[in-house]
């Protein structure tokens, strides 16, 4: 059964309620809003069934068949893409001389699962299909994300290994909310049920969907996945999910780099917290070293 909108409003209080950490003060340095001023970047609306707002950042110096990187924001599926986001995208695409395509998916507010997961997949195949136009090369047209974020493009990769739509040369997973089911579970976090009950529509049988929680993937599944790059953190509660899946993607024969910031709690990479410009330089490092 879906939602009503009392139940909507009881995890909408639950969320404001348990949001201390966001939008709390902290020192942004100089040279890391400078690279806004690296690139070009503009907004556009993808005309899908539910239209999809784009934040596309190109470095001013950008370089001929340059890498492309698609990248998906966190914030529980329920927050919108925001000004940090513009800034990491900025310095991405500014290292990379290339482009990123951030996607402003829809929350799950108005528009529960699959709505983001299709928006997403449907973007990325969008990218290839303008990839000559833009001067990018098909070889290296990479996806990333973000705890949800990170959930979305671990799912659009299981995706594309099956249909063969597209070919990745990389996926990012940061802090990935891989298992969105657990959340559901007596004694689970308030603030992390919240936002599963608000993803799946209240249907808790869809939090046990691989595309919906990648933990659940059967092991063809996770077969010809793209080379990964799993970025944990050590004060992260996604932490143990983010070992297994990288261990699991191993296994299955794909090529996997984790890197475990011990001091860094969830969401540092993007919110500017424990140790995010190393995060970031690894993300960097691997988009540039990355082709098919």
């Amino acid at each position: 059964m879906a939602l009503t909108k009392a139940d909507i409003e009881h995890y909408r209080e639950v969320i404001d309620r348990t949001s201390g950490h966001r939008g709390g003060e902290r020192v942004i340095p100089e040279e890391y809003t400078a690279f806004l001023d690296q690139v070009e970047q503009k907004e556009m609306t993808l005309p899908l069934e539910v239209p999809v707002r784009l934040v596309i950042s190109t470095a001013k110096d950008k370089r001929e068949h340059c890498p492309i990187h698609v990248n998906m924001h966190g914030g529980g599926f329920v927050y919108p893409q925001d000004h940090d986001d513009d800034m990491y995208c900025a310095h991405v695409a500014a290292k990379t001389r290339g482009i990123v395509v951030d996607i402003d998916y829809a929350t799950s507010w108005e528009h529960p699962f699959p709505c983001a997961f299709e928006q997403c997949y449907a973007v990325v195949q969008w990218v290839f299909e303008q990839c000559e136009a833009w001067g990018g090369d098909p070889k290296r047209i990479s996806i990333g994300g973000h705890s949800a974020g990170g959930c979305l493009s671990a799912a659009i990769a299981m995706r594309a290994a099956a249909t063969k739509d597209f070919a990745l040369c990389l996926q990012v997973l940061d802090y990935s909310a891989l298992d969105n089911y657990q959340a559901v579970l007596p004694g689970a976090n308030e603030r992390s049920n919240a936002f599963s009950k608000l993803y799946a529509d209240g249907d808790d049988r869809v939090l046990q969907l691989p595309f919906c929680s990648p933990a659940f993937a059967t092991d063809d599944m996770l077969k010809d996945l793209p080379p990964a790059l799993v970025i944990n953190a050590g004060k992260c509660p996604f932490k143990k999910d983010n070992e297994q899946y990288a261990l699991r993607m191993a296994a299955m024969g794909n090529e996997v780099t984790i890197k475990c910031f011990m001091e860094s709690p969830h969401g540092f990479t993007i919110r500017m917290a424990g140790e995010w410009q190393e995060a970031q330089a690894l993300i960097i490092r691997a988009i540039n070293e990355a082709s098919l």
